[in-house]
């Protein structure tokens, strides 16, 4: 059982075999609880890719049967509950909640029905400072995602969370009615205080450079010398950090190259993980970054290609994840939270949570897949309601981030 209640909120998941079985076994968690009795007037719901093709039948059931007509969420890879994630299977997660209707505001698609969401929004932003912004998007929509949350972001001027929808069947947004592409979400006021933390879950390697020369996805220099060489250092450094030994002294036998689980412990470190590059928030110094994968490398001129465009005179800085970095970083990150909420509120009580985490954190998370990232947030943050969902794209301050976990609380 996955159902948790506080004050103002109530969530629970289950799986199933198809979605009438998820569906009814959430409903038969939450038909205890009295909602009516309870004022909740808002959910959050989240459906894993498997029950992608019936994603509206389960919206729909639950209007019907839970008489709320407010609803935001999307079609993920993996949902999350409160101490438990579903991956690969048909799953729902909802979380529940009591706001004041004045204190919230959910909008359609800014995209598909541009007009319909101007008519709902600005009159509601004329009279209200909005503190969060959450939203889920559509990766394969027409418009540039980046660009729409970049729109979004500035009409609001509020502090914007949520993911890209990920799925290997049909993506799917929520916002009261169910969509198909576009970005969509709702608004909070300053009135529903929220606070929140991004987990990147990778290390450095090397230091920060500057892109010298580029086109497109290519880069062609970083620091005035080719951007392979440069990789290349890097890379040597982190080798010779891990192992205390220049990794051009490491005699390698055949049979390592044909069976590299019979590498020799001391440098199996060296082949865990992945390599990625990222760029750096111009603000940040380096502290805060966008993570890209490397999607090709040209060694005759020494270039590189990375998933983003990019231009001359940003910062770019190469990283490693695995899962110890995932589970150190993820830890650090709880724990400073919980610090910063305890220092500005005097209490650490957090009446409801989201977590939007990476599709790609979602497997082999940590060595033990009983202990995953969902069970550390229970285990750091507590028993709190919590529902989300693993993204095609994590979405933090209007930018669209990767490969990081987002986890925004209801105070």
């Amino acid at each position: 059982m996955t159902l948790i209640s506080s004050e103002n909120f109530i969530s629970c998941a289950s799986g199933g075999d198809d979605w009438r079985e998820a569906a009814k076994s959430v409903l038969e968690q939450l038909s205890d609880a009295q909602l009516s009795k309870n004022g909740f007037n808002f959910g959050f719901l989240f459906v894993s890719d498997a029950l992608a093709d019936d994603a509206e039948s389960i919206l729909n059931l639950f209007k019907s049967v839970l008489k709320i007509e407010n609803w935001v969420g999307g079609i993920g890879l993996g949902v999350c509950a409160g101490g438990q994630s579903f991956i690969d299977g048909p799953a729902v997660s909802v979380m529940l909640g009591k706001f004041d209707p004045e204190n919230f505001c959910i909008f359609p698609p800014i995209n598909l029905e541009p007009e319909k969401a101007k008519a709902v929004m600005v009159p509601w932003l004329e009279a209200h400072d909005p503190m969060l912004v959450f939203v889920c998007g559509d990766p394969m929509s027409e418009e540039d995602p980046a660009l729409l949350l970049h729109n979004l972001d500035m009409a609001c001027n509020g502090f914007m969370v949520g993911g890209l929808t990920s799925s290997r069947n049909s993506h799917a947004q929520f916002a009261v009615d169910f969509y198909q592409g576009g970005l969509c979400g709702a608004l909070f006021s300053d009135n529903v205080p929220v606070a929140s933390m991004l987990s990147q879950g990778c290390d450095p390697i090397g230091g920060v450079h500057t892109i010298t020369r580029c086109d497109g996805h290519e880069i062609l220099e970083l620091d005035g010398q080719k951007a392979v060489e440069v990789f290349e250092h890097d890379l040597r450094a982190m080798a010779i950090k891990k192992l205390d030994v220049d990794p051009d002294q490491v005699l390698i036998d055949e049979e390592v190259l044909d069976n590299p689980d019979s590498m020799p412990e001391e440098f199996q470190s060296l082949i865990q993980g992945e390599v990625h590059a990222a760029l750096a928030i111009s603000e940040s110094d380096g502290q805060d970054y966008l993570v890209r994968n490397i999607i090709g490398i040209n060694p005759d001129d020494g270039a590189m290609m990375i998933s983003q465009h990019v231009f001359n005179g940003e910062r770019l800085m190469f990283v490693h994840r695995d899962h110890e970095s995932v589970y150190r970083d993820l830890s650090a990150s709880l724990i400073d939270l919980r610090k910063r909420v305890q220092e500005e509120y005097g209490e650490f009580a957090p009446k409801g949570a989201l977590y939007i985490s990476c599709a790609a954190r979602a497997y082999n998370e940590f060595d033990d897949q009983q202990k995953n990232e969902i069970t550390l947030i229970q285990e750091i943050i507590g028993d709190v309601p919590l529902t989300g969902f693993y993204a095609g794209g994590e979405i933090n301050k209007g930018r669209l981030y990767g490969y990081t976990g987002i986890l925004t609380l209801f105070l």
